[in-house]
């Protein structure tokens, strides 16, 4: 695991700029009234730096929490993830994790600090315990629990268009190297100044968001729906909103397929690291299947890239065989959310690519509707990553003849979940 410790200010910027656009933006998106547009409720806010990817999204940069009492947001208090508030707890802010069992199995361990502690394969999974800490290691309940990473930061800066800052503009092109260079520079003694950096910044933002005009909210509306299709803004509230705003895992009972990234001690590459996935299943005359599962990393940064990958596959795969082209350790096969995962180690040396090809058997996941054949393929895409290519080929049953497909093919560059359909007979 990486040392943190010289990180209390990195993210300070991003994560006010995030939770003041949220909590404005509260009222405006019918979807999103349940989470305090009627009632008083309190609401954990979570950043997660994608650069630095991590199962749920990205590194646990900065938490805060805010009050909304009628649509207002009230009690805005953020924390480090690296402060006094968890490094002096009575714990010392480490967290006992049940799981899943391939991070404490590989890494050998159940503790992790606070600031490490989104092991879990999904958001979903993941918020409610990461609430159940908060409260653990500060005393205070909330409601609900709310991500956003830096794409998302991005994306509504794009919406919203620049902020002047001092003497700073702050942009969607920027904002990160803002706020990695406001990291590699701040101080102790400079926690004042940018303090007041911060606040000139939210209260600019207060105002933009106030002063849209009824179609510039709807584009920011729409930002927002996109963004949590993406799974760059995830929203747990239990009761509150319909299901996929929580990037929950969708095994959806076929074949199924969620490649799920850990950067630890990778450094802040995954932005510069493209992804490609490439997936080919031979459905047997039985029903049963064998699966070739190739993930490719271009790392085009200038220092190793280190990526503790894992493939949920449906339930009952039986692994036959590991490939690797670079340094690796693995594989490790684990059972997880009523899925097979099979992780690695992988390094990719700088300015080159490295994958890891695993083959598989699954058992029959195609189903019949009288006398067609019907398989279905869901690739779930992680928190956190902006894009994938995608890769997908199906070969079926001897003389079996395709009626429908979709999906299937190569090159498919996607921000989203895919549903590969095959109709035949």
């Amino acid at each position: 695991m990486t040392s943190d410790s010289g990180r209390p200010v990195r993210y300070a910027t991003v994560v006010i700029i995030a939770l003041v656009l949220l909590s404005v933006l509260l009222p405006v998106a019918d979807a999103l009234s349940a989470l305090g547009y009627f009632h008083e409720k309190t609401y954990l806010l979570v950043l997660q730096d994608n650069s630095e990817l991590r199962n749920t999204g990205g590194f646990l940069a900065c938490v805060g929490t805010i009050d909304v009492q009628n649509g207002e947001p009230t009690n805005l208090s953020l924390h480090y993830t690296s402060n006094s508030t968890y490094a002096n707890s009575t714990n010392g802010g480490i967290i006992k994790i049940d799981g899943p069992q391939s991070f404490t199995d590989f890494y050998g361990t159940q503790l992790v600090q606070f600031r490490d502690m989104n092991v879990q394969y999904d958001f979903a999974t993941f918020a409610p315990l990461c609430a159940a800490a908060y409260k653990e290691l500060t005393g205070q309940y909330v409601d609900g629990v709310i991500s956003l990473d830096f794409s998302a930061l991005q994306e509504l800066l794009k919406t919203t268009g620049p902020v002047t800052v001092g003497n700073d503009v702050i942009t969607w092109r920027n904002v990160i190297d803002r706020v990695h260079y406001v990291s590699a520079t701040a101080t102790e003694s400079s926690k004042t100044d940018l303090t007041a950096f911060l606040t000139e910044l939210g209260n600019k933002l207060i105002a933009t968001v106030q002063a849209a005009d009824p179609v510039e909210k709807l584009l920011l509306l729409s930002t927002l729906q996109t963004l949590s299709q993406q799974r760059h803004l995830l929203i747990y509230a239990p009761g509150a909103l319909p299901s996929g705003y929580d990037g929950a895992i969708q095994n959806t009972g076929g074949d199924y397929l969620y490649v799920v990234d850990s950067n630890y001690a990778g450094g802040k590459a995954d932005l510069n690291v493209n992804r490609t996935i490439t997936y080919q299943t031979h459905i047997e005359d039985d029903g049963t299947q064998t699966s070739n599962l190739t993930i490719t990393y271009v790392n085009n940064c200038w220092w190793d890239y280190k990526v503790f990958t894992t493939a949920l596959v449906p339930n009952g795969a039986q692994l036959l065989d590991a490939r690797y082209s670079s340094q690796a350790l693995g594989p490790l096969v684990t059972a997880s959310d009523g899925l097979t995962t099979i992780s690695s180690w992988v390094v990719v040396a700088p300015h080159s690519a490295a994958n890891v090809t695993y083959t598989y058997t699954l058992p029959a996941t195609a189903g019949s509707a009288g006398v067609f054949g019907h398989y279905d393929l869901y690739v779930q895409k992680q928190a956190g990553i902006d894009h994938y290519t995608l890769n997908t080929d199906v070969t079926l049953p001897h003389g079996a003849q395709v009626i429908h497909e979709s999906n299937v093919g190569n090159g498919t560059v996607t921000s989203g979940d895919v549903q590969v359909e095959v109709i035949y007979r």
